[in-house]
Parts: structure tokens; sequence; C-alpha cells
């Protein structure tokens, strides 16, 4: 069964890293050496704070290479230092889908039960990472990754595990900017037109949803766009339906077209669209599905937003009205930081000694106290720049066994749940079947940077109007001002010539040659991005900031504070493309096979639902608790049934 595509949580991850050069100021660097000298075998010390970090973050230098090792070479270290350490759980992974099986655990199976949390990365959180700027006495945030709530999607589950960490859905609703276009698609917005395809720079401001849907007043925005007039009217007969551009199909070829066509070959055979004019549809296109129109279908480009459903004949139409209906009542909650306050909260509930408090408030401005993650006597641990490389069931439980900071060590638990990367899982545990480490295999991540660009003063981006835009054939399809959300202590204050925070999105999969599907580009993408520099990155911001508002006076040397790259090569959780996957009947789709759990061990993670949201993280926590729930009951059934 094929998972369609819903308007998912927009922009959940991004990739590696190789270098960490740049523009680093003398508190960076100094911070840098803190954390270097404070990181000890059981945990960082006091002065380790990884949310400050700039320069290359996501999956930063250290946090991949002996993963790599392990799968590219199948290299492992060949003796463990044994430790005498035991623990009811072992989680590999502490994204929020991992954090979120500890707190099920708990929940279920009390709070004296001790729990080990192992990640690769130097900070938790997984795509929910934490960005954070210091600028003089203030701190600004941006996003790392896992973006907003879709919260019309959430499963009661969902619902009450946020409750219970303190977040109310409604207020937090309340406190961002309504017309913020990352938690809100239909908002005005700006394009951004390059002179490289365009023939200048130029920004057009205006509300490009109603546009594409077909909104008349919202017409007049095609004369601003400086299209040549025959593909200025072609595009306006695309919005409008002036004609079925498929009356030569029947309604059930009609359906398996807009399946089965890629939206590109659409405009351009159906439409008569030239390359220039469907740019216009990538950004959103790439930032939410992580390739180009030449790789998603009629059928999701529609679903994203941009313009076709009502030249598809009458059931185009009215499936356009029930979209535009649908979108006033989606709403998408956001944290000033994303979905990392998710994460925190997971974290202090689990660890209370993190940081103070008890809301969603006063999580906003909580410094947190890296040294109490992994402390000896707690209950629950997190062992940060630790990678697993083997985890097995052996003697009625499980065995672990990972390095950090270059020591391989082994330890014992009662039980695993792996939620990290599902291409990893296979080489993790290789008493796994065959069969299941295929499908395991199959998706692979979407590859995603986001950047975020702190500016001394916003002056010049905000005299062009609301920071937000489409950015058709540049590096970075959107950009945008960080999430504004007034929220506890934590106010928006970017107008103006005060700070600004922009938040700058790459996708790196390639065009699609004709023979390729969306898992090849992805692939291509993810070695796109082990080839590239932080140089590169601040040069190609530097680029678009200074072509977008130069106009304006931007001077990039001038107005660029410092710049963090959250670069993730296993990015977007793989979702299922109805221009490239088969039709698998439900219950064989390959996240379904592949995440079957074996002994003791269970799966849990955004892979294993076909899926880059939160919910999909939470959900698949509880459901990975259950399994080993239900492994315990059949093991004390044969255990009762063989006593004579």
């Amino acid at each position: 069964m094929k998972k369609k595509i819903t308007r998912r949580d927009f922009l959940n991850g991004a990739a590696i890293a190789i270098a960490a050069g740049g523009t680093l100021s003398p508190s960076t660097l100094l911070a840098l050496e803190q954390a270097k000298q404070s990181a000890s075998p059981t945990g960082p010390g006091k002065d380790y704070y990884p949310p400050t970090l700039t320069g290359i973050r996501g999956s930063h230098k250290g946090s991949f290479e002996v993963s790599h090792q392990l799968a590219w070479a199948n290299q492992k270290p060949d003796h463990y230092q044994p430790l005498n350490e035991e623990y009811d759980l072992i989680v590999v992974g502490a994204g929020i889908s991992g954090l979120a099986a500890a707190y099920f655990y708990r929940q279920q199976h009390g709070a004296d039960k001790k729990i080990l949390i192992v990640d690769n990365h130097d900070d938790f959180g997984g795509h929910a990472k934490r960005n954070e700027f210091q600028h003089g006495d203030r701190t600004l945030l941006g996003v790392g990754g896992s973006v907003n709530l879709e919260a019309y999607a959430f499963s009661d589950t969902v619902n009450r595990v946020l409750e219970e960490l303190g977040v109310d859905l409604d207020k937090l609703n309340a406190a961002r900017d309504p017309n913020y276009i990352l938690s809100n698609f239909n908002a005005d917005s700006g394009y951004f037109l390059n002179k490289k395809y365009f023939g200048q720079n130029k920004i057009v401001q205006g509300n490009w949803a109603k546009l594409w849907s077909g909104d008349e007043q919202a017409l007049e925005l095609l004369n601003e766009l400086g299209l040549p007039a025959e593909q200025q009217q072609r595009l306006r007969d695309l919005i409008t339906g002036e004609k079925d551009l498929l009356d030569d199909l029947s309604l059930l070829e009609t359906i398996d077209y807009i399946a089965a066509t890629s939206y590109e070959k659409f405009l351009v055979s159906r439409a008569g669209l030239t390359q220039e004019t469907l740019m216009l549809f990538e950004p959103f296109n790439k930032i939410l599905m992580g390739v180009g129109t030449d790789s998603v279908s009629v059928e999701e480009g529609i679903l994203l937003g941009y313009p076709g459903a009502n030249s598809v004949g009458y059931t185009g139409q009215l499936a356009n009205t029930l979209l535009n209906y649908a979108k006033e009542d989606l709403r998408f909650p956001i944290f000033p930081d994303g979905n990392a306050s998710i994460a925190r909260l997971l974290v202090r509930k689990l660890i209370p000694e993190v940081a103070p408090g008890n809301t969603m408030e006063d999580i906003i401005d909580a410094r947190f106290d890296y040294s109490q993650l992994d402390r000896s006597g707690s209950a629950v641990r997190i062992r940060l720049n630790s990678t697993a490389v083997n985890v097995k069931n052996v003697n009625g439980g499980v065995e672990m066994s990972y390095v950090q900071n270059g020591k391989p060590s082994t330890l014992k638990g009662k039980h695993s749940i792996l939620a990290c990367y599902n291409g990893l899982i296979p080489h993790l545990c290789p008493e796994l079947p065959e069969n299941q480490k295929e499908n395991l295999q199959y998706g692979v991540k979407v590859p995603l940077v986001m950047t975020n660009v702190l500016l001394r003063s916003g002056k010049t981006v905000n005299a062009s109007g609301p920071a937000q835009y489409h950015c058709p054939g540049s590096y970075f399809a959107v950009v945008s001002k960080a999430p504004p959300v007034n929220l506890g202590n934590y106010q928006d204050n970017s107008e103006g010539s005060n700070p600004l925070v922009l938040w700058m999105c790459h996708a790196p999969a390639p065009r699609n040659n004709g023979e390729q599907n969306t898992r090849d580009l992805f692939r291509l993408g993810r070695h796109s991005l082990y080839r590239t520099s932080f140089d590169t990155y601040e040069q190609e911001v530097k680029q678009q900031l200074t072509a977008m508002f130069g106009a304006n006076g931007f001077d990039a040397d001038r107005d660029i504070e410092a710049i963090t790259v959250n670069r993730w090569s296993h990015g977007y959780a793989y979702s299922y493309s109805t221009l490239f996957d088969p039709d698998w009947e439900e219950g064989k789709t390959p996240h379904e096979l592949g995440r079957a759990p074996i002994g003791r061990i269970s799966i849990a993670n955004s892979d294993s639902e076909a899926s880059a949201s939160v919910q999909a993280a939470i959900d698949t926590a509880e459901r990975a608790v259950g399994e080993l729930n239900q492994a315990n009951k059949s093991k004390d059934s044969n255990t009762l049934s063989s006593k004579p």
C-alpha cells in the first residue's frame, strides 16, 4: 500500500560533516576548546554546551566515522572493555524516538528501571537539534532540523505525551506569528527570482498559495513575475483550469496518470511550460520531498500546493476546492527552536537534574547542564559521542557494544530498542534474517542542509518585506527568518535593525536523468554532502543573500555574525514515491517488514513508519516498547508451560 504524502513536517532532517572551518568568533573557538577539554569517558563536563557551537553541525565530524567503517567496510573493534554496568533497557539513538521509548518504558515498568541511551552525536535530539546564537546579552534561536508540529495528524498517544510534557498546543499555536511560512504554508511570502534564470535579481511579494490555487484576486501576481507573455498565459490557463489538459483520458486513466506521471512532464507536455517557468514550483518540492518537479508525481505536486488540479477535469477541481477548505483547519504549532524543545522536554522529564522547571515556557531559555546526562547512579543516562557497533540477543537479555572517544566498550541489558537509522541496523544486528535486512535498507533517507545565519542587523532584509522566500533556481530553495514565536521569556524582536536569524534550506539531490528513482537521487545528494566543506556553504550563503538584498545595502562581511550549517546526509525518513515504488499490500511494505522485533530487540524510528514527522517518532516508540512487553509475556508463558 503506497503511503500518500501529506503536508508533512516542514523539514526534518539534513546531513554529514567533513570539515568545520569558517568564520568562528573567538568566543566560539573558546567554547569548542572547552567542550573538547571537558568531555570525559563517561560524560561531558559543566562547560560542555553544544547548542551554541557554530560551523558544521548536524552530522558533525566525529559522529559518523565509526558508523561508516562499520557500514562501508564491515570494520569494528576486535576487543571491547566490559563495563560493570547493566540496564533494564538500552536505547540506541537519542532522537525523539529514542527519548520517547525511554519515556514509555519508565511509565510502563517503573521509574526505578535503569535505562541507558547512547548516541553518536555530541548532542541529543537527532534531527530535532537546537541551534543557539549569543548576540550581546541576547540568546537567539534557530531550527537545526525538525521544524513544526503537525497537530492535526496527532494520535491520542502523541497528544497525551505532549500534554504530560507540558505542551499546550492551543497556546503554542497562538504564540507564533500567524503569517509565518514554516507553520502556515498559505502565508504571504516573497519569490526571489535570480538573474541566472530570470534575467535579473528580483523579489515579488504576495500570497502565492492563493495564486496557485486559482484565487482570482491573486492572479494579478502573474503580471509581476516578468514571464514571457506566452508563458504567462499558459500559466494562467493552468491555474484557472481554462482547459481540461487531460480531456483525452477517462476518469480512471486520469487517476492513473496523475499518480504515475512526473509533475514536470505534465507541466511541459500538457501545460506547455518551459523549464524556466516550471522552476517556480521547485522550492517546496525541494525542501519537503528532497527532489525537484522531475521526480514527484502530478498528484504530489498538487498536494504540495502547486497548480494543476483545476486543469485535470471536474474531479481535480472538486479536489482543489476541498483541499482549500482543509487548509483552513490545518495548524502547525512551532517552538522558536523547532522541535528541539520537544527533545529537551523529554530529556528534562527523564533526567530532571539537567534543568529546572516543568513547563513549555521555561524550557525555551533553560540552559541544560550536560554533566547530568550520564551521571553514575542516575536511573536514566544519556551517553553522547558514543557509536553503537553491535547489538545482540544473549542469554535471555541483550549485549551492546559501542565506541566512545575511540574506546570500545560493551555492556549488558534486559532489552534494547534501536532508535537509529534503519540502514545501519543490519550492520548493528548481523543475526537479523537476510530478508529483513533487505527491507531495512530499502528506504534511503532524504539528504538536506539547514543553515542558520545570524545577522547583526536585519535592516536590509526587512526592507524587502516579510522575510520568507521561495527561491527557484537558487542554491537555497527557501530562505526565511527563524520562527517568530513569543513564548515565556523568549520574545521575537526581529523587526527593523534588530539582530535577525535567517533559516536557509538546501536539497542536494541532483536532477533526474530519466533513468533514476528518488533513492538513487538521495544517494547522489548524500555523496555531494560528503564532499562539501563549510567554506563552500559560507560562500553560497553570502552570494545568495547578496543577490537577494544587495540592492538594499546588504554587506555579507559586515552583516553576517555567525553561520551554523546543519548537514543531514540521513535526513527525512523515506516516504514511498507514487512514481517509483510498487503498490505493496498493507503489511507488506519494506518499513513494516523491516521493523519486526527479534528476541529482546525492537526497532523504533521514523523510518519504521516511513514518515518524517514527530508523531511517527513518538508512535513508533510506543509500539516498540509494546513489542518488548509482549516478548516478556511470551517468555513468561513459555516458562510456565515448561514447568511440570
